[in-house]
């Protein structure tokens, strides 16, 4: 029995032993695999500290800038807009206020500075705003005691509806509207022969007389009136003209006051950029006349303004369809393609960067129209002070979804401190430059190698 025990306790000893082997084995087993996780994560801290040493933040930081600015300018929600959200928020806007977001957002689109989508999510907005402010719940008639309804003057409500893509028509007639016309003339070239045709004969398809739409557009025939809208839809797009309708909006004042907002755009557009010299003083006193024609209280002076657009944009066409049909005039580069306006006459009416911006999409439709490759344009015209020219690049109208602006900002400035000589860069927008006249050629050598 003993002899048992004895062999019994060896055989445990034996097993213990071999079970502490076993453990010892395992955790010095755990031990290096332990060991060589702490050696591959040190490896991985060296592999990323590595990286971080070569770009550290403010490396990064600068390139992320670089990048940006490479980008180009792009024009955010209108100024005006933001001014009533703001307004709204405070609980103190007014049908005034809202008339202003109302410009603001049609300035933007009226100058193709936002897509199309949009413009109509701004339009979407602001129609919610003018149906809260009740200015569709306003007295239209009144009924005397006697039975008869009379027509009530409208108290400076606002409304909204599709307007034509025609600029000015109120104060033109329909023919040289669509003659003049940015978005009607590249589609038909109303300045050749061929074109006058295509528009004479569009307006006879319609059974408009010519007589009619010659006339000025308020003592227009009241039945051509009526019937423009539904000819309009029907006919022009078989020329190409879709969309020729666009939501707008309208102010309206007493009995005979209808303003649109962008009737008003144009006049004080034209108003801001009629100064006669360059000098600070003319340019304020032309600002105080553009702000208080933006006042119904002031149809004069916005009026006036209205008839300077009208000439400016005679003027689009002129020299739109000289460039266009005047072999050597628009010079043509690798990256983007450059005009130079020298009319005396003309100069003086386009010598601003707003008018001379708008000669440049109108030129670039053209173009469009003729099948030329879409490139960046560049125009250049004489300045009414002595030995100065503006320069104008557009890059085409926005789209949505763009990834690159306008990147003429950066480029225009570089290439102006290369020449060496005195240059202004403070205009409204970045893509406008002032230069002496003297430096322009190698302003351009030395844009075409930034670009």
């Amino acid at each position: 029995m003993e002899l048992a025990n004895a062999s019994y306790c060896l055989h445990n000893s034996e097993l213990d032993g071999e079970e502490d082997e076993d453990s010892e084995s395992e955790d010095d087993d755990e031990d290096e695999e332990v060991e060589g996780r702490a050696r591959d994560g040190s490896r991985k801290r060296r592999r990323l500290s590595s990286e971080g040493e070569e770009e550290p933040p403010a490396r990064r930081f600068k390139k992320l800038k670089r990048e940006y600015y490479r980008m180009g300018t792009f024009h955010g929600k209108p100024s005006g807009c933001l001014m009533y959200d703001l307004s709204h928020c405070l609980r103190k806007n007014t049908n005034e206020l809202l008339w202003l977001a109302c410009v603001s957002l049609t300035d933007q689109f009226v100058h193709e500075r936002l897509t199309d989508e949009r413009y109509e999510a701004g339009v979407m907005e602001l129609q919610q705003h003018i149906n809260s402010l009740g200015n569709l719940d306003a007295v239209t008639s009144v009924t005397l005691k006697d039975g008869t309804k009379v027509r009530a003057p409208d108290s400076s409500r606002i409304a909204y509806e599709e307007e034509p893509r025609l600029m000015l028509l109120r104060e033109w007639n329909l023919f040289d509207s669509m003659l003049c016309s940015s978005y009607i003339a590249p589609k038909l070239k109303t300045w050749s022969d061929n074109g006058m045709k295509k528009l004479k004969l569009l307006l006879a398809r319609m059974g408009f007389a010519l007589v009619d739409c010659q006339q000025k557009f308020q003592y227009m025939n009241h039945e051509v009136k009526q019937k423009m809208k539904d000819q309009f839809e029907q006919i022009l797009p078989e020329y190409g003209l879709d969309d020729f309708y666009y939501k707008s909006f309208l102010r309206l004042h007493g009995y005979t006051s209808r303003v649109s907002a962008a009737d008003m755009v144009y006049g004080v557009t034209a108003l801001l950029e009629s100064f006669v010299q360059s000098d600070g003083l003319c340019a304020l006193k032309q600002f105080g006349v553009a702000y208080d024609a933006l006042s119904l209280s002031n149809l004069d002076k916005l009026k006036s303004g209205m008839q300077q657009a009208i000439k400016i944009q005679r003027a689009i066409l002129r020299q739109g369809s000289a460039a266009i049909t005047k072999s050597g005039c628009i010079r043509s580069g690798r990256k983007f393609r450059w005009v130079k306006l020298e009319d005396s006459v003309d100069t003086k009416l386009l010598g601003h960067p707003q008018a001379l911006t708008k000669f440049c999409y109108f030129l670039m439709d053209a173009l469009k129209e003729k099948g030329a490759k879409l490139k960046p344009l560049l125009c250049a015209c004489m300045l009414q002070e002595p030995s100065k020219v503006l320069i104008v690049g557009v890059c085409g109208k926005p789209r949505l979804g763009a990834l690159q602006g306008n990147a003429f900002g950066l480029a225009f400035r570089n290439a102006a401190e290369e020449t060496g000589a005195e240059f202004f860069h403070e205009l409204f927008e970045s893509s406008w430059i002032v230069l002496d006249a003297g430096v322009v050629n190698s302003f351009m050598v030395k844009l075409t190698e930034r670009l």
